[in-house]
């Protein structure tokens, strides 16, 4: 079966009986480690002992295929996990025994477990199969759908939306006796980023710092860690309230967290683009709604806060200011490129100049 939402995977893992073959992939890899975990535990109970294996990286199916027939121990369930197995390098017979190994697992009825994980695939179901870059015909989508087929599950943790990871913010807090308003929980993926993980240690440490109580916005910028965007956010910020020194300063910060002038630069440059776009699309009548369909790859869901920041940040230029600043900041990418000049230098002359835009 292909799992159509997270919902439909956690009433799955809450009835406690676990298909003969998973698929899973996606972009979350919290959210797989903790699917993979819960399948693992309800398998072998507990996911330890001699029932319970592990193959990452090139394995051959024979190898799979001794751990996944063997007798058990305690006679119950085996579980086989397979993890980043190189299908696209593999020859064709081994593939077709990897195709033998799931028929024949799904055919025993649930004695063995067969998981194969993998650090970023697409398992949404496609009507014709991709082609790898050497022009031959990808084989994931061949082996989802001969899982599917048998019995078997396909799993997509895509990253959570801005709802869900407000949930995980709430959840991290309440557990630590604290409660969150859900605009700081807004606030807080804004800042630290919409890495489920990431966010529930952030979200960890604010409430236990706070102890109780209400957490604030001090709490949040006090104990928490901005992400680079977040930063050079602020910077955009700064340049636009004029305040030279504080743009400077968060300029020194940022190289103080490692971050490089190009990687700054180019984050710079992407928050003028969204305020350029930001003022067209005020300018013809469009919404926020509008500008995320016009641009899907520039604004998926978890980080359509973007375009609330533009739409807001955009009113202290006009366009023909927003068109100066971006021609500014693409000289200066075109000057550390081509030049081989000093690119903290390049950076900061760049800096300089959007302050002389009026």
């Amino acid at each position: 079966m292909i799992f159509k939402d997270m919902e439909e995977v956690r009433r799955h893992l809450r009835i406690g009986v676990p298909l003969p073959c998973y698929f899973i992939g996606g972009a979350d890899d919290q959210r797989k480690r903790t699917i993979l975990s819960k399948i693992v535990n309800m398998t072998t109970a507990g996911g330890t002992g001699f029932d319970n294996h592990r193959f990452s990286g090139n394995v051959s199916a024979d190898v799979i295929a001794d751990a996944a027939f063997e007798i058990t121990f305690g006679g119950g369930r085996r579980c086989v996990v397979c993890e980043d197995i190189p299908f696209g390098s593999m020859g064709e017979n081994e593939y077709k025994k990897f195709e033998q190994l799931v028929t024949e697992v799904c055919e025993m009825g649930g004695s063995t477990v067969l998981v194969f994980i993998f650090s970023a695939v697409d398992t949404e179901p496609k009507k014709e199969s991709k082609t790898t870059a050497t022009g031959k015909k990808s084989r994931f989508e061949p082996l989802k759908k001969l899982i599917d087929k048998c019995g078997g599950g396909i799993i997509k943790c895509e990253t959570p939306t801005p709802a869900e990871l407000g949930s995980i913010i709430e959840k991290t807090c309440s557990k630590y006796h604290c409660s969150i308003h859900r605009d700081l929980c807004a606030y807080m993926v804004e800042r630290c980023g919409s890495d489920s993980a990431l966010l529930m240690n952030e979200a960890r440490k604010v409430a236990e710092y706070k102890g109780e109580g209400i957490i604030t916005k001090a709490d949040i910028d006090l104990m928490t860690c901005a992400t680079p965007d977040a930063k050079i956010f602020d910077l955009s910020a700064k340049i636009a309230a004029r305040d030279r020194q504080g743009a400077f300063a968060v300029l020194g910060e940022l190289r103080e967290m490692g971050e490089k002038a190009p990687l700054i630069l180019n984050i710079l440059s992407s928050n003028y683009i969204d305020m350029f776009r930001a003022k067209a699309a005020r300018a013809s009548g469009k919404s926020k709604s509008d500008i995320a369909k016009d641009f899907p790859k520039s604004y998926p869901k978890p980080r359509q806060f973007l375009i609330d920041r533009a739409l807001t940040a955009q009113s202290r230029y006009s366009a023909a200011a927003l068109l100066e600043c971006i021609d500014v900041l693409l000289s200066a990418e075109q000057r550390m490129k081509s030049t081989g000049g000093n690119e903290d230098i390049i950076l900061d002359e760049a800096v300089a100049k959007l302050f002389s835009i009026k």
